[in-house]
C-alpha cells in the first residue's frame, strides 16, 4: 500500500506521517490490502470491494463517500482485455484499489509533471481521467488511417475480404463508444456533486472531462458513418 499527500506536488510519504500530520491522500491499494486502505481512510462502503467483477465505468453516491469503478479497455487489445480499477471518495481522502498497478502508472506520470499535480481531490481526479484518455485521440487517428487506407484500396478495385476488415475495427469502435458514454456520465455525476464532497469552484474540472469524452464521441461517431459509407 503506498500514500501521496494531496498538494501542488504528490508528495509519497508513509503511514506514519500520514498519521501524525493528518493531511489529505491519496490511498493506492490491491485487492488483498483494500480493507486495511478503507480503514485507514475512515470509509464505510456498503459492498463487496471485488474488482472482477467491475465491468463499467460508473460512480455510486453513498452516505458517507462516493464510490467508483473504471474499466478501461486495453488499446492495444481493445476488444478482450481490460484495466480494472475501483476508487472511493470522503471529504479528505481518495482510495484507489487496482491489481494490475496501472493506476500507479498513472499516479507516476502524474507526479512528473511540474505543478497541479493534486492540490485538490477535484484537480487529482481530473488528471487521473486525463492521463487515462492520454493516447485515445491518437488511436482515434489509427482507425481514420486505416479506412482511408480501404477507401484507396476499394478506388483500385481491392476489395477480395473487404467485409472481414471492416468487421473488426466496427466492433472496436463500439466498445470504445460506449466505455466513452459511460465515462461521460461518470463525469456529469461527479459535477451533480450530489452529496457535496467537492468545492464548488472545482467542479469546473469535471466539466472539461465531460466535454472531451463528448468529442472523443463525435469522433468516433464520424468515423462510424465512413464506415458505413465505405461498406455501402
Amino acid at each position: 500500500m503506498m500514500f501521496f499527500a494531496m498538494g501542488a506536488t504528490l508528495e509519497e510519504i508513509s503511514k506514519e506521517v500520514l498519521d501524525t500530520e493528518e493531511r489529505p491522500a491519496v490511498f493506492l491499494a490491491d485487492s488483498q490490502h483494500a480493507k486495511e486502505a478503507m480503514d485507514a481512510a475512515e470509509m464505510n462502503y456498503e459492498g463487496d470491494i471485488n474488482l472482477k467483477n467491475v465491468e463499467f465505468c460508473k460512480i455510486e453516491t453513498q452516505q458517507e463517500c462516493l464510490a467508483g469503478s473504471l474499466c478501461i479497455p486495453r488499446l492495444l487489445d481493445i476488444r478482450n482485455s481490460k484495466f480494472k480499477i475501483m476508487f472511493f471518495i470522503n471529504r479528505k481522502h481518495i482510495v484507489i484499489v487496482d491489481d494490475d498497478n496501472f493506476a500507479g502508472i498513472i499516479i507516476s506520470r502524474i507526479r512528473q509533471s511540474r505543478t497541479r499535480q493534486g492540490q485538490t481531490k477535484e484537480r487529482f481526479l481530473y488528471n487521473v481521467i486525463t492521463q487515462v484518455m492520454n493516447r485515445d485521440l491518437e488511436c482515434l487517428g489509427g482507425y481514420e488511417r486505416q479506412i482511408m487506407n480501404m477507401e484507396e484500396d476499394v478506388m483500385d478495385g481491392k476489395t477480395e475480404g473487404f467485409q472481414n476488415r471492416i468487421a473488426p475495427i466496427r466492433k472496436e469502435l463500439l466498445i470504445l463508444r460506449e466505455y466513452y458514454d459511460e465515462l461521460r456520465d461518470l463525469g456529469k455525476e461527479l459535477e451533480e456533486n450530489e452529496n457535496d464532497l467537492f468545492q464548488d469552484e472545482d467542479l469546473r474540472y469535471f466539466k472539461i472531462f465531460t466535454d472531451k469524452t463528448s468529442r472523443l464521441m463525435n469522433k468516433i461517431q464520424l468515423l462510424s458513418e465512413n464506415l458505413i459509407h465505405l461498406r455501402e
